[in-house]
């Protein structure tokens, strides 16, 4: 895929998203905005949740947002991945394209509406007077390694959906399990030892939330180890989802 027909799908992308609305693309800052206030109100007014051992009557909502933003560019990553095929089987039969590369407007384009939601964030942040300092430089690291998990995952979810539909309620189902056994809403420390185990060497989606939560929750640098196995995990995962869409990409595109 060309880099100028990657930047037209991404466009194109984006005008569907917003399509019909009449603020239309400015929906992309009011999420994100919306979504920071009323976990602030809720959480930080209202039930006045705080970390253990943090005072801070922010420290919550801190710690939910720098979770929870970057979990649902990887979760739409993965989830629209796996049906990007059968969305595009229009495109597909028209245009001489290599399916491989196909899913990567989509890893683009949650990129961009990620950039958007970090933007407020930081905005918050600022706001609040809790702006990350030097590690806030790994954040562009992490975010690559996370999409790059995305990104085999829905490559190879989006290859089995071709000729398995259920594949994609499957997914749905995955994410929302998976959801709650990362730690994005509770907090890992007061859970069993086994359970943080399970975490760290277990839960890949783990490795970069924890990540997140380093730079912006306790303004350190992330874990270099826990980063290097999503490094692995990540091009691991991608790998295979390549080798399956190069076997099978003869009937994949007969299927479609």
């Amino acid at each position: 895929m060309n880099l100028f027909l990657l930047l037209d799908f991404t466009r194109q992308d984006f005008v569907d998203r917003y399509s019909g609305s009449v603020l239309g693309a400015s929906w992309a800052f009011i999420h994100p905005l919306v979504m920071i206030f009323i976990f602030t109100v809720i959480f930080a007014n209202v039930m006045g949740a705080r970390l253990p051992g943090d005072s801070s009557s922010y420290s919550y909502t801190l710690y939910l947002v720098s979770g929870l933003l970057p979990w649902m560019a990887f979760a739409n990553t993965v989830t629209r991945g796996s049906t990007v095929f059968l969305d595009r089987r229009n495109i597909i039969a028209k245009i001489p394209l290599d399916l491989a590369y196909l899913p990567i407007y989509i890893v683009v384009s949650e990129g961009v509406a990620f950039l958007i939601s970090m933007a407020i964030f930081m905005g918050f942040l600022l706001i609040i007077g809790k702006l990350p300092g030097e590690p806030f430089l790994f954040l562009p690291l992490v975010f690559i390694l996370q999409q790059i998990f995305a990104f085999g995952l829905g490559l190879l979810f989006g290859v089995l959906n071709v000729f398995l539909r259920d594949i994609k309620e499957m997914v749905g189902i995955m994410l929302t399990f998976w959801f709650w056994l990362t730690p994005i809403v509770w907090v890992p420390d007061v859970a069993p030892q086994l359970v943080q185990d399970f975490q760290h060497y277990l839960n890949p989606a783990y490795l970069f939330i924890a990540a997140y939560r380093d730079i912006f929750v306790h303004d350190q640098m992330p874990d270099f180890g826990a980063l290097s196995r999503l490094v692995v995990i990540a091009h691991a995962t991608l790998l295979a989802a390549w080798f399956l869409l190069k076997s099978l990409e003869r009937d994949v595109r007969d299927f479609l």
